[in-house]
């Protein structure tokens, strides 16, 4: 009975440690070594939380899952041959973090129903190991960081392997050149046709199949180890092939004509008269010679109006923006009397022509809601114009009043809608943008004509803008909207862009040119490479001082750099969910805009 009891003492003894090295051996799933010094955490967040100092590396010790992780700074994730299981992506939010696997191809990083990693802004690069979903691709870039793939790792999506959201966000050498599988990247920006501008530098058309939304006449085209997208001038092989097809036919006919002269003198009288001249042989000769050098000519033409386009195309892009015409802010004293520059020049009844031009101002200060009103006081104006004009001028003011005595009960429920509209009362109208400036005539007080102006709004403007204009609209729009709590609102002279009250910025057209204005101190940009103006001295900029005009590639790509320097310096996280969206329309005539009451006739 003693020895018994002894045994199962041991037993229980041995069970005992078991259980302890067994809780031991799972505590130990991942080591963080920073500064040559080695910690044991038992959670990948945990591990994240640690690796702080630059060079740190996060190694996994066995198989780990994680419900997704923010990773922002500069370390390594090493998954050591074992498994790392997401269920939500590992997302990227600045610095520049590496993936490897010193297993080399063993170790995994896998997500069954999302992708495995997502960037919204720093940089990734992957030097081996697996990366993999079984849902849409393995690697989604919506931000503007660098995707850098190196050595050989394995990149496995479910219909595509990796997603870019912007041009040139991926690269395939970092000191080795990639010798992975060959994948397929879906390109999410819009895509002009150019062999100025790379889609992706620092790759061959070896390593991947790019697929973009596109018409059947583009192709992927390498150089100088980037590639490009390139229009096809499908006419051109079609001439060339018509034209190679009567150069058989002329063959096919000199033959002819060697067999049977007699009938080729009804069918074919040029190479029979040129038969009198040299023998048939050399009329073969010169017939195909004739045709190869017309289809020479054709391509040769072709390659020096490619070549002139692209000369006028480069210089566009060099000249500085300063060359390029500004839409300068215009003076409230030029925009308050767009009637003097539209009304015709009649001497028979200056008297009238100056009244006009009077009322002109008043009936752009008045809101929408008090044109009909103005209309009703029309015959009062023709009976006696002269009395009853102070009494216009005075007007606005009083019907102002009941709108100040109320501001302050609705500014409790709607104070941005209420600051909206008192920078929208304030933002006088650009006389020299209106469309269709001179509008139906209205005879007043006996032969002379008043003429009335349009007043085009922003989504009008937007509507009519070019597809290049807005092509820069929708790319920086959808860069302001990848952060979540963003919102944007419409009104009547500029689109706005607000996190809970904070103004973030502005769209609006000034002149013929788009602009963005930004919260950023215009102070902090001096002598910078941004081409900004500072406009914190109208107050109506006060809150977005920084203004860039969009008028080329470039100076979008600039929008894009201040926007992330906006997102930083307003703590403003990435939404992961987002999903950009096309923003180019078809253009209007102002009578369909008009109807739509998107222009008013002022």
């Amino acid at each position: 009975m003693k020895k018994l009891f002894v045994c199962l003492f041991t037993l229980c003894l041995v069970l005992g440690a078991l259980f302890i090295l067994s809780i031991g051996a799972s505590a130990e799933s991942l080591t963080v070594d920073t500064n040559d010094d080695r910690e044991t955490v038992d959670s990948f967040a945990a591990a994240v939380a640690k690796a702080t100092d630059a060079g740190a590396q996060i190694t996994l010790r066995s198989n780990v899952t994680v419900d997704g992780a923010d990773l922002s700074g500069t370390f390594t994730v090493n998954t050591n041959g074992y498994k790392l299981t997401v269920t939500k992506p590992l997302n990227v939010t600045g610095g520049t973090i590496t993936f490897t696997d010193s297993a080399k191809t063993k170790g995994i990083i896998f997500a069954a129903n999302c992708a495995a990693i997502k960037m919204t802004g720093g940089n990734v690069r992957i030097m081996s190991g697996t990366v993999r979903s079984d849902s849409g691709a393995a690697i989604e870039n919506y931000g503007i960081g660098i995707l850098t793939l190196s050595g050989k790792p394995s990149i496995e999506g479910t219909g595509n392997d990796v997603f870019l959201a912007y041009l040139n966000t991926m690269e395939t050498n970092n000191g080795k050149a990639y010798e992975g599988n060959r994948l397929t990247v879906t390109i999410g920006a819009t895509v002009t046709p150019s062999d100025k501008t790379p889609i992706l530098s620092n790759v061959k058309t070896k390593q991947v199949n790019v697929v973009f939304n596109s018409d059947l006449s583009t192709t992927i085209v390498e150089k100088d180890g980037n590639l490009y997208v390139l229009k096809i001038a499908v006419y051109t092989w079609v001439l060339v092939g018509v034209l190679l097809a009567a150069a058989l036919l002329f063959i096919v006919l000199a033959l002819i004509i060697r067999k049977k002269k007699a009938s080729a003198n009804a069918v074919l009288p040029l190479p029979l008269l040129l038969n009198v001249f040299v023998t048939q042989r050399q009329t073969i000769a010169l017939i195909v010679a004739g045709a190869l050098c017309l289809i020479a000519f054709i391509i040769f033409l072709c390659t020096l109006l490619s070549k002139k386009k692209d000369k006028n195309e480069a210089a566009e892009e060099e000249k500085p923006a300063e060359e390029e015409k500004p839409a300068e802010e215009e003076t409230p004293a030029e925009e308050e009397a767009p009637a003097e520059e539209e009304k015709p020049a009649e001497e028979e009844a200056p008297a009238e022509e100056e009244a006009a031009a009077e009322e002109a101002p008043a009936e752009e200060e008045k809101p929408a809601e008090e044109e009909a009103p103005a209309e009703e006081e029309a015959p009062a104006e023709e009976e006696a114009p002269a009395e009853e004009a102070p009494a216009e001028e005075e007007a606005p003011a009083e019907e102002e009043a009941p709108a100040e005595e109320e501001a302050p009960a609705e500014e409790a429920a709607e104070e941005p809608v209420a600051e909206e509209a008192a920078e929208e009362a304030e933002e006088p109208e650009e006389a020299e943008e209106v469309g269709g400036a001179i509008a139906d005539g209205v005879t007043v007080a006996g032969s002379a004509t008043a003429y009335s102006m349009y007043k085009k709004s922003f989504t009008a403007r937007m509507i009519q803008a070019p597809t290049e204009v807005q092509e820069r609209y929708g790319t920086l729009k959808n860069a302001l909207l990848s952060y979540k709590k963003v919102n944007a609102r419409v009104s009547w002279s500029y689109e706005s862009f607000k996190s809970g009250r904070s103004q973030l910025a502005k769209f609006a057209i000034r002149g013929k040119t788009l602009c963005l204005f930004l919260s950023i101190n215009p102070d902090k940009l001096e002598g910078t490479k941004y081409n900004i103006d500072a406009v914190g001295g109208a107050k109506k900029y006060e809150t977005v001082p920084c203004r860039l005009r969009l008028t080329s590639k470039r100076s979008v790509k600039w929008g894009l750099e201040l926007i992330t320097m906006l997102a930083e310096q307003e703590g403003l996280v990435a939404n992961p969910k987002f999903q950009p969206q096309s923003y180019i329309v078809e253009s209007e005539t102002d009578e369909a805009l008009i109807e739509k009451g998107l222009i008013k006739k002022v």
